[in-house]
């Protein structure tokens, strides 16, 4: 993609949403150890080869291993269904260079620029409200990649003031 396309907002955008994902883990990290009684750069360390999805699924297992609360752990998996939903535009944005897209106004990961018309990204959860199917809308506007960094954000916060009402040491 040339250089042009691609604007200081939409760098900013994405830096700012993955690190919202570098806070999720980081949340994940520290109620596990605090479960494990292990220190959290020790679970950091353990899982810095794991892709989110992998961390999630961990962080989960863990929370069951240790007999959590069903009311507990349900509203924990719905705190992680944000981050779950975007999980592919957070790999998209840092595993793919990226391009303008066909429609105005929009960024898309270059990888997808001629998909034939049946094939389409796997797109589940909260990232297929934000990309329709390949034929009608494939790529992010600034207001999409906005919204994902708000949605992140809020989320994250909510989910960090639950953890400190389970355990009063979470981070902010």
């Amino acid at each position: 993609m040339p250089a042009d396309n691609l604007t200081e907002r939409h760098l900013l955008l994405f830096g700012t949403i993955i690190q919202w994902f570098a806070r999720y883990e980081r949340l994940m990290a520290e109620i596990t150890a605090s479960l494990a009684r292990i220190d959290p750069t020790a679970v950091a360390l353990m899982t810095r080869g794991l892709s989110f999805e992998d961390k999630r699924r961990a962080f989960l297992n863990i929370l069951r291993y240790r007999k959590v609360e069903i009311g507990q752990y349900d509203r924990i998996c719905e705190y992680l269904r944000v981050p779950h939903g975007l999980s592919a535009l957070r790999d998209n944005i840092v595993h793919s260079t990226w391009t303008a897209s066909r429609e105005p106004n929009l960024v898309q990961p270059d990888w997808v620029l001629d998909l034939p018309p049946s094939v389409q990204p796997s797109l589940g959860g909260t990232d297929a409200e934000l990309i329709e199917g390949a034929e009608d809308k494939v790529g992010y506007t600034l207001d999409d990649l906005a919204e994902a960094a708000r949605t992140l954000g809020a989320n994250y916060a909510a989910f960090a003031d639950y953890a400190r009402e389970l355990r009063p040491t979470a981070p902010h």
